[in-house]
């Protein structure tokens, strides 16, 4: 035989077992190093106080009952687990059996996802108390200064599916099964004692679906009250959120969202203030977001940036009110209206080239013809707008008729027009937003405002809430504004921050 093949023959390799058991000593110091996220997590959040989390603990030395876990060790993993893009309780339970951050944190301990989604969903006070505590914090610091904050709101996909959201008929209906079915549950029990934990549980998720339909069937009521126009498609309301609405994304979609509000302070771009409202619309939102910054430090910012949206009567108004410098994209300088039948009329005859007579309260058309008070209206706060109208006979026979008032009916009156006399504080805003200094100061909004938003959804995965309900998403955005700001907090002060 050839000496080469016996040589082959002889060789040996290594087996792999993984059928064995391996039992390891392991450093759980050794799992992260100085400098690792959690460590310095850890050491932030044990500088807090946390007693708004422990009010109503019942175990104490001494008694029966298991031990609990401290919230400092449920607050570190959730900040944690947030910094690394994940939302979800049994995600975290799962990553802890192996990824170091979570290992080092929980001393390798496993921890149940029932304890940390109710730990998230049960303590939304709290959460907010501590996002203010580490607000306190900042401004203590001269970290936040509220000498310029900036609002601004980013829609996050509710948990629901479209399919859920029904008309009233509908939830009516399935209203009186729930009903009906929560009764029938309650009967059985009374009869059969031998499975009452079973019942007490079925009872409970009865009692929970028509909790549910109840809530929607009052959200649909409410947003069918706000339809302006009754021949709009009639509301609906999701069943298994009533919160959510369906709201334009920011790929140019329509999806069930939530509406988070987010104030940040300019200095260093902290997140000051955090609300989640189910209303899509921005518009109202400033003046709100401003009070809660008033309570929490006593004092209004010294100036505010918004948006279009944010951009109106109510809050130009509303801020003037309140002695803060506000900053906003809308300029509206239209003082006077045409009135009706204005498809087909010429440039030189619309309600701007009409004359007002102070004296006799009348406008003067451009053939001469006087218009009389009418009417005044008020269709927003800081604006009235007074009416004005010719008499049928001098309209019906004016050579200009045909491109002044084409498709005005002549039968009561003639041509109509008005004048909109805003409030002083409308005219200095407007006046101020056309300076450059405005503009350069409006302009800075994008990279404060937006920042939070981009950081939210870009690196911390925040697309998409994992809770149900306005209550339990707040919750939810308290804990990822603590993240946000306590990640900038490292960047910026890493001394401060450990």
């Amino acid at each position: 035989m050839d000496t080469n093949e016996n040589k082959k023959e002889s060789l040996r390799f290594e087996t792999i077992d993984r059928s064995q058991s391996v039992l390891l000593p392991v450093d759980i110091e050794g799992l992260i190093g100085e400098e690792h996220a959690a460590r310095n997590i850890w050491n932030f959040v044990g500088r807090l106080n946390l007693d708004a989390f422990v009010a109503d603990r019942r175990v104490v030395d001494g008694q029966a009952g298991r031990d609990a876990i401290h919230p400092r060790l449920l607050i570190s993993l959730w900040i944690y687990a947030i910094t690394r893009g994940i939302h979800s309780a049994r995600e975290i339970s799962r990553q802890m059996r192996y990824e170091p951050g979570l290992q080092w944190l929980a001393g390798l301990r496993v921890i149940n996802h029932h304890s940390l989604s109710d730990f998230r969903s049960q303590n939304e006070q709290a959460l907010g108390k501590l996002f203010e505590q580490v607000i306190a914090l900042l401004h203590m610091n001269r970290l936040v200064t509220l000498e310029r904050v900036t609002q601004d709101g980013t829609k996050i996909r509710a948990d629901v599916n479209k399919k859920t959201f029904s008309r009233e008929q509908k939830i009516r209906a399935h209203l009186v099964l729930a009903k009906e079915q929560l009764a029938y549950l309650a009967r059985q029990a009374e009869q059969e004692q031998s499975t009452r934990k079973q019942k007490a549980a079925q009872q409970r998720a009865a009692r929970e679906r028509a909790q549910r339909l109840e809530n929607a069937l009052e959200e649909l009521q409410r947003l069918q009250r706000e339809k302006k126009n009754e021949r709009d498609k009639p509301a609906q309301a999701s069943t298994t959120d009533a919160d959510a609405q369906f709201m334009r994304t920011s790929d140019h979609g329509v999806a069930p969202c939530l509406n988070v509000q987010l104030s940040v302070d300019g200095a260093h771009g902290f997140i000051v203030d955090v609300d989640v409202v189910k209303q899509p619309s921005d518009s109202a939102q400033m003046l709100p977001a401003m009070e809660r910054l008033q309570a929490r430090f006593g004092s209004y910012p010294q100036v505010a940036i918004g948006d279009g949206d944010y951009t109106n009567y109510d809050t130009v108004l509303g801020m003037a009110e309140r002695g803060m410098d506000f900053y906003g994209s809308w300029t509206g300088r239209t003082e006077t209206s045409s009135g009706r039948g204005t498809k087909s009329r010429r440039e030189d005859y619309e309600a701007r080239h009409f004359g007002y007579d102070p004296c006799r309260n009348e406008m003067v058309c451009p053939e001469g013809k006087r218009l009389s008070y009418r009417t005044t209206q008020h269709p927003h706060a800081g604006m009235e707008v007074y009416v004005f109208a010719a008499q049928a006979e001098d309209c019906r026979d004016c050579k200009a008729r045909p491109y002044c008032c084409p498709e005005t009916t002549l039968t009561r009156q003639g041509r109509s027009a008005s004048i909109a006399v805003r409030a002083a504080a409308i005219d200095r805003f407007d006046q101020k937003m056309q300076t450059a200094a405005a503009k350069a100061i409006y302009k800075k909004r994008s990279q404060w405002a937006e920042f939070p938003h981009l950081w939210w959804k870009e690196k911390l995965k925040f697309r998409r809430f994992s809770v149900r309900g306005r209550i339990k998403a707040r919750a939810q955005a308290f804990l990822s504004a603590l993240t946000f700001n306590i990640q900038r907090l490292i960047r910026i002060q890493p001394r401060l921050a450990v």
